[in-house]
Parts: structure tokens; sequence; C-alpha cells
């Protein structure tokens, strides 16, 4: 009895042996397994999420994992990106791709399928596997409605002739008169209109004094924002009252007055104040510095 049940143990330790063994051989022939992973389901709009793309496969397979254009998966915009590679037991391998993405537009959202190339080494063609999209529900920080009115009241019917305190009237009129005639004069004996950029940077170092003063982080973000818009209406003639962030960039796509770069460097200073603004981000004192430092040089740069 007791050298029975020593046998089915050597049996099931062998068994537990040789098992990877014929997995691996097994899957020498098999295509890679792909696996996605998104560390957030439910963001705010401008929250990061962790997505990953990992693809395990067997010694004697070539990867090409996806590329993105104009640094977006679908509609997520890519902040940051990085690259593992880890070799397992039995001559396994794994390729992990991991980006940081955010998104800037409320609803329910969709990180698309990505696609994964793979072929035996030598060889000519090219097979191609598809990994699951992912749901992500991005939520507004702004209130969906306002309150009703407290108390509604009918409505007053029209003034009668001797009802009107002309005595009111004729004194309003002799005031709004005087108050012209002193804004006309006034007007005659200003200075020069200052330009663009010199507003604009007065009001970046104002900014930037207040919240040394123990001003508040988005406040001075807000402002320093506001001023960024206020200066590229003034300078360049682009109105845009009212626009979110992505329509205010739309409608500078094709401004000719503004090089690549100097777009790039708006967009990259503008979704960094919509992150404090909108998404509750803290920044650190580096990146304080450096968005104030990014408005700067974009003032400095497009002065003409």
């Amino acid at each position: 009895m007791i050298a029975v049940k020593k046998g089915i143990r050597i049996a099931l330790l062998l068994a537990l042996f040789f098992a990877p063994l014929c997995a691996l051989a097994y899957a020498k022939d098999d295509a890679p397994r792909l696996r996605v992973r998104a560390d957030k389901k439910a963001i705010f709009i401008g929250d990061r999420i962790r997505y990953e793309i990992e693809a395990s496969f067997p010694e004697g397979l070539e990867i090409l994992m996806p590329s993105f254009k104009d640094d977006k998966i679908g509609d997520f915009e890519i902040k940051d990106a990085g690259l593992k590679k880890k070799a397992g037991f039995f001559g396994s391998r794994s390729i992990s791709n991991w980006y940081s993405i955010t998104i800037y537009s409320p609803g329910k959202q969709v990180i698309p399928q990505q696609e994964v190339s793979f072929r035996k080494s030598g060889a000519k063609d090219w097979s191609t596997l598809k990994t699951l999209a992912v749901n992500i529900n991005v939520e507004s920080i702004l209130a969906e409605t306002s309150p009703a009115p407290a108390d509604i009241r009918d409505i007053k019917g029209p003034f009668g002739f001797f009802e009107i305190n002309w005595w009111l009237v004729g004194a309003l009129i002799i005031f709004i008169s005087g108050l012209t005639l002193f804004v006309i004069k006034k007007s005659r004996r200003a200075a020069p209109e200052r330009l663009p950029h010199e507003t604009a940077l007065e009001e970046l170092e104002s900014a930037r004094n207040d919240l040394l003063k123990g001003g508040g982080v988005k406040e001075f973000y807000v402002g320093i924002s506001d001023c960024i818009r206020r200066y590229i209406e003034r300078a360049f003639r682009l109105k845009a009252p009212e626009m979110t962030t992505e329509e205010f960039l739309n409608s500078l796509k094709d401004a000719r007055e503004l090089a690549a770069e100097q777009k790039k460097l708006l967009k990259e200073f503008l979704n960094a104040c919509d992150l404090v603004k909108f998404a509750k981000h803290a920044p650190s004192k580096t990146e304080i510095e450096s968005v104030y430092d990014t408005a700067k040089k974009f003032v400095e740069e497009t002065k003409g």
C-alpha cells in the first residue's frame, strides 16, 4: 500500500514537471497571446489612464507591436509611453508597451482594438491578431444644470407718462453727457496703445507675483491661460470667445501666423492648464515654473 502511494506521488511530480514542456512545445506553432489592461475604467476629464498592450510568445516568433500617428490612440491623447521586455522559462518571451493617455471629451469613450503582427523567424508574410477594445466612462466635473429661480413674479405693465420721474431722467442725461465729454477729452491725451506682447508679458508677471504672495494655484493657471488666449486674439486677430481648449486649438490649426512648433507649444501649455482647471491636478513647483516659462516663451517667440 505504501509503495502504491509513493508511486502515485512520483507520477504526479513527473506530470507537473513535464506539463510546461508539453505546453511550450504546443505553443511554438501557435500565435502569441495578447492582453490589454487599463488601470481605470471611469475618469474625470483630463485624468490619465495607464493603458498596456502585452504580447506573450514562444521563442522563434517575431512580434510587431502597434504604432500610433499624431500621438493618439483613437480619441485619447498619448502623454507618455514606455516598453518592457521579459524573458520567461523554457524560451518564452513577452513584450509590453504601456501608454499614459487622457481625453477631454465626456461620455462613453472606447479605446479601440489594436493590431499586433507576428511571423516565424525567417518567414516572409506577417499574420495579425487584434486586442479587445476597452470601454472608458469619462465624467465632466462641471455642473449639468443650474438651480431654478426661487420665485417667479408676474410681468408688470408698461409705465404711464405721468409715472416717469422726469427729474431723474434729466439728471441722468446730464450726467451721461458730462461723462462722455470727460472720456473723449481723456482719450485724446491718453498714451499710445501698448503692443499685445507687452501687455501679455505684464499680465503673466502679475499672475506670477500674485501666486508668490500666496495666491491660489488654480487661479494662477486660469489667469495665465486667459492671458495667452487674449494675446492670440489681439496679436493675430483670431477670435475664439467661449471656446473649449480643443475648439480653440482647432481654430488655430490653419493659422499661418503660427509655426508648427509654436502650435505644439501652445497645445502643451493649454492642456497643462486644463488639467489644473478642470481635472483637479495638483501641480508640483517644477510644473508651475515650467508652465509659466512655456507661456512666456510662446509670447516672446510670436511677438513679431
